[in-house]
């Protein structure tokens, strides 16, 4: 789906990250919705938004399609090695209606342009067996049985 846009979510989206994390959560654990969730996620995403670089993809209409969000992990200074980040992907989510069209792979290149370009080294993630195809596509490489990680 060429017509898919990927950017990075700003601050005016926490709503759709926290409306496309609630798609997630109700499709993979069949939960119950709660009053004030929306709005809860929403402001707690907003709160560590600087730790957790998040992508949206958007659809030829401006609907919100897909999701990926990760943590942004640094050690401490030390003086016996250099100092590195790395990133967690917490979720990778596209609508039902988007899958099988290549956006969850387009968005873990941009994932992954944008770790070269901010000097991570690395891209981890814990891959449901249903998925990993999609991950290994896109370069990842398992580290343990259920880890998988991505080296720049």
């Amino acid at each position: 789906m060429s017509d898919v846009r990927i950017t990075p979510a700003t601050r005016d989206e926490a709503l759709i990250v926290a409306a496309l994390a609630l798609q997630m959560d109700l499709e993979a654990e069949a939960a119950t919705p709660r009053a004030g969730f929306l709005t809860e996620y929403a402001d707690a995403w907003l709160a560590d938004s600087v730790r957790r670089p998040t992508w949206l993809a958007f659809g030829p209409q401006g609907e919100a399609v897909g999701l990926v969000q990760t943590s942004l992990i640094t050690k401490l200074p030390s003086l016996r090695r250099p100092v590195v980040s790395w990133l967690h992907v917490g979720q990778v989510f596209v609508v039902p209606a988007q899958r099988g069209h290549g956006i969850a792979g387009r968005m873990l290149t941009v994932l992954q342009e944008w770790a070269r370009a901010n000097q991570v080294n690395r891209i981890q993630l814990n891959a449901r067996p249903s998925a990993r195809s999609v991950y290994e596509r896109a370069g990842f490489v398992p580290a343990s049985e259920r880890l998988m990680e991505w080296r720049a």
